[in-house]
This record gives C-alpha cells, sequence and structure tokens, in this order.
C-alpha cells in the first residue's frame, strides 16, 4: 500500500515541490513561487529604481542587499508555501534593488573610456554567479542548504558597502550637494594621480525641482521616441535569453553539463562587447548582436524539422551560441540604457526598462509553452521562430538610436540638445578618468560644461 509520494532524485535530492508534496492538484502552487518572484522583481523595478534616483544610490544599495540575504535565510526555515510566496516576493525585490543601482553607480564613477569597461565587468560578475550557482547545485542537491549558503554572501556585501562604499559624485552634484562631491572626486583624482584644485567649484546645473521627474521620459520627443524603442528591446533580449536558458533542460545531454556552458559562453560575449563597444559603437554592436541571436534561433528550427538523434547535438549548440549572443545583447542594453538618459532620471529610466525586462522574462516560459499548443514538429520550433524574429526586429529598431559612444553622460533635461545628439565630455568624466596627467600646482581647471 502506497503511503507516500515516491520523487526522482536523479537531479535534485529535495526541493520546495517534493518536501511539500506540491504535485497533482497542488501543482500550481509550486508554479505560483516563480510568479511571486517576478512580481517582486516588477516592483523592484519601479520603486527602487526611483527611490535611488530620489534618495542616492548607495543607500538603496545596501537596504536592498540586507533584504535579499536576511529574507533568503529565513525562507530556509519554513515550511508554508505561503509564507514562502512572501519570502520569494522580498527577496526578488533585495536582488532586483541592488543590482540596478548598482550598474548605474559604475557608470556614473567611471570615465568615458572606462564606463563600457565598468559596465560590462558587472556583467561578467553575474556570469560567474551563474556559475557558481551551477557547480553549487550540482555538489548541492538539497534546496535549503543551497539557499543559505547564496544568502550570507548578502549580508557580508552589505558591512563592507556601509565602511567602505562613497555615494555616487554625479548623484550628489546633480542634487547640489558640492562640498560633498568635491571630496569624492578629489579622493578619485589622487588615485587617479591628478589633483582637483581646491578652489575648483564644482556646478553642474540641474531642474530645481527636488521630486524625480521620471514621467518627462514620455513627454520629451526625443526620450520618448528612445524609451518606446528601448521598451521592446528590453522586452525582447529578455525572453530570448531567459527563454534559452529554461529551454536547457530540454536540451541534449546532461542538465548540469548544459546549465554549465551556458554559463560559461557568456564570457565570450562579454569579452566581444569590450573589444568591440568602443571601436564600433553601442548602436551598431547592439542591433548586430540582437540580429545574430534572432538569426541562431532561427537557425535551430532545421535540426528539428530535418535532424535525426544523431543531430540533437546541433541544437544544443545552436542554444549556446544564440544565448551568447542574447547575453553580449544584454550587456550593451544596460550600457546603452544608462547613455542615454540623464542623471536626474537615469536610475528611475533604467529601472523602468529592467521592468520591461522582467515581462519579457515572465514571458519566456509561456512562449516555450506553444510547443505543447501544437503538436508535432511545427510545435517545438514555434519559440524559436517566434523569439528570432522578434529579436530581428527589435535589433534594426535600434538604428533609429542616437549613438552615446564617446559622449557625455547628461545631467539634466537641458543637456537634451534638438537633433537628440550627444554632447562632449565633461569635466567631471575627465575628474574620472584614468588616464588623466597630474595638473600643475596653481594650474587652473575648466568649469564643469552642464
Amino acid at each position: 500500500m502506497c503511503s507516500s509520494w515516491v520523487y526522482d532524485k536523479t537531479n535534485t535530492h529535495t526541493s520546495i515541490t517534493s518536501q511539500l508534496n506540491l504535485v497533482c492538484d497542488k501543482a500550481i502552487l509550486a508554479r505560483h513561487a516563480f510568479t511571486f518572484y517576478f512580481m517582486g522583481y516588477l516592483f523592484a523595478m519601479v520603486v527602487c529604481g526611483i527611490l535611488s534616483d530620489r534618495f542616492g544610490r548607495k543607500k538603496v544599495v545596501i537596504v536592498c542587499v540586507f533584504l535579499q540575504g536576511s529574507t533568503g535565510i529565513a525562507m530556509a526555515f519554513i515550511s508554508n508555501i505561503y509564507a514562502i510566496y512572501v519570502f520569494r516576493f522580498l527577496t526578488a525585490v533585495g536582488g532586483a534593488g541592488s543590482y540596478v543601482p548598482s550598474v548605474v553607480f559604475a557608470s556614473e564613477v567611471s570615465s568615458v573610456d572606462s564606463r563600457m569597461k565598468s559596465s560590462i565587468a558587472i556583467q561578467m560578475v553575474f556570469t560567474i554567479g551563474y556559475i557558481i550557482l551551477s557547480l553549487l547545485t550540482y555538489f548541492v542537491r538539497t534546496w535549503k542548504p543551497v539557499v543559505i549558503i547564496i544568502s550570507v554572501p548578502s549580508l557580508v556585501l552589505g558591512i563592507v558597502y556601509i565602511w567602505f562604499l562613497d555615494e555616487s559624485p554625479r548623484w550628489l552634484l546633480n542634487k547640489k550637494r558640492t562640498k560633498d562631491a568635491n571630496l569624492i572626486l578629489s579622493n578619485i583624482a589622487k588615485l587617479n594621480k591628478t589633483v582637483l584644485p581646491p578652489t575648483e567649484i564644482v556646478n553642474i546645473s540641474s531642474s530645481n525641482e527636488k521630486k524625480v521627474e521620471i514621467w518627462k521620459m514620455f513627454t520629451i520627443p526625443q526620450l520618448l521616441k528612445r524609451t518606446l524603442i528601448l521598451m521592446l528591446n528590453w522586452v525582447v533580449v529578455s525572453m530570448v535569453y531567459f527563454g534559452l536558458t529554461l529551454n536547457v533542460g530540454k536540451l541534449y545531454g546532461n542538465l548540469y553539463l548544459n546549465f554549465f556552458l551556458n554559463s560559461v559562453i557568456e564570457f565570450p560575449a562579454y569579452t566581444l562587447c569590450i573589444l568591440l563597444l568602443n571601436r564600433v559603437g553601442r548602436k551598431k554592436l547592439h542591433t548586430s548582436m540582437m540580429v545574430l541571436a534572432g538569426v541562431i534561433c532561427i537557425a535551430g528550427i532545421f535540426p528539428v524539422l530535418y535532424g535525426t538523434k544523431a543531430h540533437q547535438w546541433m541544437l544544443t549548440a545552436s542554444s549556446i551560441l544564440g544565448r551568447m549572443f542574447s547575453t553580449a545583447a544584454f550587456g550593451i542594453v544596460f550600457l546603452y540604457t544608462l547613455e542615454l538618459y540623464p542623471t536626474c532620471i537615469r536610475n528611475g529610466a533604467l529601472g523602468t526598462m529592467s521592468t520591461f525586462a522582467r515581462v519579457g522574462g515572465a514571458l519566456a516560459p509561456y512562449t516555450l509553452n506553444f510547443s505543447d499548443l501544437v503538436s508535432g514538429k511545427v510545435g517545438r520550433i514555434l519559440p524559436m521562430v517566434l523569439m528570432g524574429a522578434l529579436s530581428i526586429i527589435a535589433g534594426l529598431l535600434s538604428l533609429l538610436l542616437p549613438e552615446t559612444n564617446n559622449r557625455k553622460m547628461m545631467d539634466n533635461f537641458r543637456d537634451l540638445t534638438k537633433s537628440g545628439q550627444l554632447e562632449l565630455v565633461t569635466k567631471t568624466d575627465a575628474i574620472l578618468k584614468e588616464e588623466t596627467h597630474p595638473m600643475k600646482p596653481g594650474q587652473s581647471a575648466e568649469g564643469i560644461k552642464s
């Protein structure tokens, strides 16, 4: 007589599903955990971005990393699915709420020459996390220890940030906190072996209103055009990226090996960005990566339509290659978005775009489910055709955006020109530039052009 459920423990020893017996009529409860996680991401993208523009990057990052770590650990000690929903939501808020301001912060303390490298470096650290996770889940196949292990570093980082992380000087300047900004810029100048004269008055003109006017993204013609095109690109690149990620379980070969390879392939993608972004430009490279990702997705249908079991490895290879191009596009669109919006709404704008990325991520599993709605080989190729076609369309529309390569980061709405093109580098960028030459004693510096 059967008295309990028996689970396949080939890949995992215990999971939330097996521990709480979320099967049959309760199977929908397990899927809701993903829904609440994405809801937390959506909430964080909207709220935390605006809060970061208003109260500062540092404060929001610190609060969110503590939230992520504490709720992750707490979730490992509860056995109620509804309580798990709440903690999954809060963990997602902490993760997304710390990640986006961190990307913005890195771009704002970097010069024009190093801005691209700092942005891509953060993406590469994200990839390292993927690789560590794939190795961790291979050796530790019980969900509670895994959750605790990946949550503890957030608490450690929060403590480190309190003592060693400075606020973004660009944000301070935008908020008229010139004295605080000058102190940080002086330290950066010293580190870069240059000098910021004590008499230097750093003054970036910004809107007199303290309220973050994120809604102007949709009212200023130049920003509206950028916003609509970027929204589509964020949705599509996220849908393709996570669609290929979620499809790993259906690929030929070992699950853990495929996940590992799909993670490692992101390093060549980011290396490609580092080598080409400043040479080719943001617009052309992003368009190329989106189009190539789309072509690769569509090319993946041929092993399904005409191949045999002996050709299944081609589908796996196609998925990994598509992941590389979509990863590169994801990394570029982060940097591109940062450079297309002024400081006063930059974090809120990136948060808004990241919200649409979560929409794309949420659509990814439903896109893959098309194969269940349509039988046969046609059903199996529909997700790849849809993702590929949308990726090509979004990429080509990106050609309508202005180029930001070697251009200054806007600080306020007045920096928008009628042509929509971006102006040259500011003094702030020169101070932050790594290659800046030391100034002679008594030598004056140019004022910052607002």
